[in-house]
């Protein structure tokens, strides 16, 4: 099973299949789990879905006629799957009725919330199973399980049809190649704000920098459909580019293949304040990477304090949490549990340094979710000083369902609570000194969380 916390949370995957057996995990691919009506979660190493090989094993022959029973459905053991490819096909009316009981089946034995977040799950097999079996369309079929599990309602759990989960695959490994010029952006202000520069681009060799905005594109503005500005290699586009603090400046780029890899950012700042930024724990080596960071950091003469970034970073894979975690605190630092079980995350010794004792500031915002905020929650338990405003409050654990026809259910099946008893959800992280500003539109010198920082820290303004 694969567990994870993000705007999804702690990975655990179980692969819970009709009548076939998938080799692998969701997003991330785990080691193969049998998961009982009782799915027994396992925390994986966090896995990356660049890690594994999808794969396909034909489904198994299905019964010839559609069940006349209405009996409540209950989850079946299956082998965990790993992604397959989208249904070709029309889905037949065997194959519908098994998938719709598998995902209700699952919800109802393995949710977090004893009253489904005040749902009744009975009355919702009712009412959404004759509209499934009657939808027109695979789409149609699969749009009406969505709407289902998203009756939900807890911002985590979710289903996705096999083309979406195929898309998540793809867009979760952590890196990819894309013709383009090579950055992350999102309308913002009317607006694209960048949020990521890929090494070797054509953005980073003209000195485009994250926080930049890209206001229009060949004399028009920028609109929410230009997205990150892929098209043809060889294309070239112009680019009206401001920098916070700067006046506008015209740039013209040509797109390339560009490989497109999430990865955290670091500095020095005032010489012995490292400045490390984790963009997300989605990514399956991301602890691999922050321990590069951090080895890099501590490489570069001595270090006195850090920051710790965790802004706008929705959560990701529990072990890259039990990873990063490592380099800053040791031992029990809370609980997992559910409804019938609970288990420790007990944070051993990573590899890379050991900065336990180094002066720590984590900032966080309103967007810092899951997995994320157990982390800062933790890391602020054991001394550090949080820096921002109330995280999301948004920390279940979601376990990763895989069904047969490719198809894919996220499920919220845990909570956590730290060491100290304090329950994130709903709640979030409460920071310590509190800056309400919209961090986007400064440079990174006059970033009010850092300059804030800097000041807790006392090496910054006073």
């Amino acid at each position: 099973m694969a567990v994870r916390s993000c705007a999804f949370p702690q990975l655990f995957c179980v692969g819970v299949l009709g009548a076939t057996v998938l080799s692998g995990c969701g997003l991330q691919p785990a080691s193969a789990v049998l998961p009982t009506a009782t799915p027994t979660a396992r925390v994986l190493a966090m896995p990356a879905t660049a890690t594994s090989t999808s794969t396909y094993t034909p489904p198994s022959p299905l019964p010839s006629s559609t069940p006349t029973s209405t009996a409540r459905p209950t989850a079946t053991a299956r082998p965990m799957a790993s992604p397959t490819v989208p249904t070709p096909t029309a889905i037949q009316p065997m194959l519908r009725r098994q998938v719709f009981d598998e995902v209700w089946a699952i919800v109802d034995q393995n949710y977090l919330y004893a009253d489904f977040n005040g749902l009744d799950w009975n009355a919702a097999y009712d009412e959404y199973l004759p509209r499934a079996e009657d939808a027109v369309s695979n789409n149609e079929f699969y749009a009406e399980v969505a709407e289902m599990v998203a009756l939900l309602d807890d911002h985590h759990s979710r289903f996705l049809p096999p083309a979406a989960a195929a898309f998540e695959d793809t867009t979760t490994r952590g890196e990819e190649h894309a013709v383009g010029i090579g950055v992350s952006a999102s309308y913002e202000y009317e607006s694209g704000y960048i949020r990521t520069v890929f090494l070797d681009s054509p953005a980073a060799d003209a000195g485009i920098r994250p926080r930049d905005r890209i206001i229009a594109v060949d004399g028009r503005p920028y609109n929410q459909e230009d997205g990150d500005l892929q098209g043809a290699a060889g294309s070239s586009v112009r680019l009206n580019i401001q920098r916070p603090g700067d006046e506008p400046r015209d740039v013209v780029l040509v797109r390339q293949e560009v490989l497109e890899r999430i990865s955290p950012s670091y500095q020095r700042i005032h010489e012995q304040v490292g400045y490390l930024n984790i963009p997300t724990l989605w990514v399956g080596d991301m602890d691999e990477q922050v321990s590069g960071a951090i080895t890099e950091l501590v490489a570069a003469g001595d270090l006195n304090a850090m920051i710790v970034d965790l802004r706008g970073n929705g959560g990701g894979w529990g072990h890259v949490l039990s990873g990063i975690l490592g380099h800053f605190v040791r031992g029990p630092v809370g609980t997992f549990f559910d409804q019938r079980s609970s288990r420790v995350l007990d944070v051993t010794t990573p590899a890379g340094p050991d900065v336990r004792g180094i002066p720590l500031v984590v900032l966080i915002d309103g967007d810092t979710q899951s997995y994320a905020e157990v982390l800062a929650a933790v890391l602020q338990e054991n001394g550090a000083q949080v820096v921002g405003t109330p995280s999301a409050g948004n920390t279940e654990s979601i376990y990763v369902y895989s069904l047969v026809d490719g198809s894919r259910l996220w499920v919220a099946q845990e909570s956590f609570k730290l060491r100290g008893g304090a329950n994130l959800e709903g709640q979030g992280v409460q920071p310590d000194s509190v800056v309400d500003a919209d961090w986007k539109r400064f440079s990174e010198d006059d970033d009010p969380y850092i300059l804030e920082a800097l000041r807790l820290l006392g090496v910054g303004p006073k």
